[in-house]
C-alpha cells in the first residue's frame, strides 16, 4: 500500500463557511497549491503579491505532499496570484478574520496504489462497517514528527524534572531522515555537550547566540535555557505528548468495551493502537456522549472511564499531577481540550479499483469522502486496511513501543512533516 506517491494523489479541499458581508474589510481568498506547506504558500504570497503577513488569516495547516484548496483573509486587500504550484484569488468579503471556529472540516480525494487485487477488494469491503459505526478519533503519524525525526518526547523529559534532557532532545538529536544542514550541527553539539565555548562558536543565529550565552553564565539552569527554544517548537512538542497520552489512554479504555473478536490493530509511529470492526448501538451511543479531553492538570478528566484509562496512563508514565506545576515551561502548559473518541466520515463515494499505471500488476483505489475538522484521513485509511488485533504477537497495545520515545521500526503511514514537525489537518 502507498499513499501519496504522487502530489495529486492526496486532495483535500477545506470544507468552511464565513458570514458573508459585502464590501467587508477582510477579503476571502482561495488558495489552491500543491506541493506546499500552508506556511510556505503563504510566504510566497507575501514576497510575491507584497502582502503584509500580518494581514493574512487562515483556519488551518494543510499537507505538503498535496493538493490542497483553502481559503484565507487578508485584510483590506484584493489579491490575485497565478504561479506554477500556487494560486490566489479572491471569492468573498467578511467582516473578520478566518478562524478555525468556521471550519467543519475536510473534503479528500485520496488514492491508494499498489494493491494486489484481493487487497483493494477486502478494503471495499470494509468501507460499509466504517461508514456505519465510524473508527477511533486518533491522532495520526503527522502528530509525531518528534519520533520520526528521532527527538522522542521533550515534554515528558520536562514533567520528569529533566530539563537537561528535553533541551538535549530539542537541539543535539540529530534526525535519522531529515538531510537539512542542521543535521550536521545537532550531531557536533551532541558530542560536545556542556562544553558551552565550543557551542556558542558553532552555533550562531537568534536561537542560539542568547541560548549558549545564559548556558555560559549559568551553567546548569536548562530550565531557563529551554525558554530560548522558540514558542512554537515548545508548543508543538507539548501539543505531541498530549496526544500521545490521549491516544493510548483511548486504545486502553476500548480494550473493555470492543469484543475481542472485532478487535482491529492500527499501526503508528507511536504504537499500536486498538479499533473495532463493528460496534454495537448501545456502545456507538455510550462512546458518542462520552466525555474524553485531551488531559490537563486543572480539568475534570472527563467520564469516568476515561478518566481512569488516563490516570493509568500518567501512572505507567511516571507522572502526576503535582508534575504540570512544579515543572512547568512556558509555552508547554497543558489545557484541557475537548475530543471526540468517534469519528465517522460523510459524502463517501464508491472506491474506484482500477489498473496502477505506476505499479506494474497492481491495481490503484480512488476514494472520496469527508471529516469533521482535527480527524485524520491517513488514520481512516489505515483503518480499512487494518488487520486482527491478534495478527502479531508483540505485546498488547503496541507495549514494545517505549513510552515517551522514538520508536523502532517505523511503519508504513503518512509521513509526519519534518523541520518543526508541525501537525496538519489530514
Amino acid at each position: 500500500m502507498r499513499l501519496k506517491t504522487i502530489p495529486e494523489d492526496f486532495r483535500v479541499r477545506e470544507l468552511l463557511q464565513w458570514p458573508d458581508v459585502r464590501n467587508g474589510e477582510f477579503v476571502v481568498h482561495l488558495v489552491h497549491k500543491e506541493k506546499l506547506s500552508t506556511p510556505e504558500a503563504l510566504a510566497m504570497l507575501v514576497r510575491e503579491a507584497r502582502v503584509d503577513r500580518g494581514t493574512i488569516a487562515y483556519a488551518g495547516l494543510k499537507d505538503r505532499q498535496a493538493v490542497t484548496d483553502q481559503y484565507i483573509t487578508i485584510q483590506g486587500r484584493a489579491v490575485e496570484l497565478r504561479l506554477a504550484n500556487l494560486r490566489v484569488q479572491p471569492v468573498g468579503a467578511t467582516d473578520r478574520p478566518l478562524t478555525s471556529r468556521l471550519s467543519s472540516g475536510n473534503a479528500f480525494t485520496i488514492v491508494v496504489r499498489d494493491l494486489v487485487p484481493q487487497r483493494a477488494s477486502l478494503m471495499r469491503r470494509s468501507l460499509p462497517s466504517l461508514v456505519k459505526t465510524g473508527f477511533p478519533n486518533y491522532f495520526d503519524d503527522q502528530r509525531f514528527g518528534c519520533l520520526r525525526h528521532g527527538q522522542g518526547f521533550p515534554m515528558r523529559s520536562v514533567l520528569l524534572g529533566d530539563f537537561e534532557r528535553a533541551l538535549q532532545q530539542f537541539i543535539a538529536e540529530p534526525s535519522p531522515v531529515a538531510i537539512t544542514g542542521d543535521v550536521k550541527l545537532k550531531r557536533t553539539l551532541q558530542l560536545r555537550w556542556r562544553d558551552w565555548e565550543t557551542c556558542a562558536r558553532i552555533a550562531r543565529g537568534p536561537v542560539y547566540e542568547p541560548m549558549f550565552e545564559h548556558l555560559l553564565a549559568h551553567a546548569d539552569d536548562f530550565r531557563g535555557a529551554l525558554e530560548f527554544v522558540p514558542l512554537r517548537q515548545r508548543v508543538i512538542h507539548g501539543f505531541a505528548y498530549q496526544s500521545f497520552l490521549w491516544n493510548r489512554a483511548v486504545s486502553r479504555m476500548l480494550r473493555g468495551g470492543v469484543n475481542s473478536a472485532q478487535r482491529l490493530r492500527l499501526a503508528t509511529i507511536a504504537g499500536d493502537l486498538l479499533a473495532w470492526k463493528y460496534l454495537a448501538p448501545e456502545r456507538e451511543e455510550k462512546l458518542k456522549v462520552m466525555r474524553t479531553p485531551l488531559f490537563g492538570p486543572e480539568g475534570d478528566g472527563g467520564s469516568e472511564p476515561f478518566r481512569c484509562a488516563m490516570r493509568e496512563e500518567l501512572q505507567d508514565a511516571g507522572l502526576t499531577r503535582n508534575d504540570f506545576v512544579s515543572n512547568e515551561v512556558p509555552g508547554m502548559i497543558w489545557k484541557e481540550e475537548s475530543r471526540d473518541i468517534l469519528t465517522k466520515p460523510g459524502d463517501v463515494a464508491d472506491v474506484r479499483i482500477e489498473p496502477d499505471e505506476m505499479h506494474a500488476g497492481q491495481v490503484k483505489a480512488t476514494l472520496q469522502f469527508s471529516l469533521p475538522r482535527g480527524a485524520y484521513a491517513t488514520m481512516m485509511i489505515k483503518r480499512l486496511f487494518a488487520p486482527s488485533w491478534y495478527t502479531q504477537p508483540d505485546g498488547e497495545d503496541g507495549e514494545n513501543a517505549e513510552r515517551g520515545g522514538p520508536v523502532s521500526g517505523q511503519r508504513t503511514g503518512s509521513a509526519a512533516p519534518s523541520g518543526s514537525h508541525q501537525d496538519e489537518d489530514d
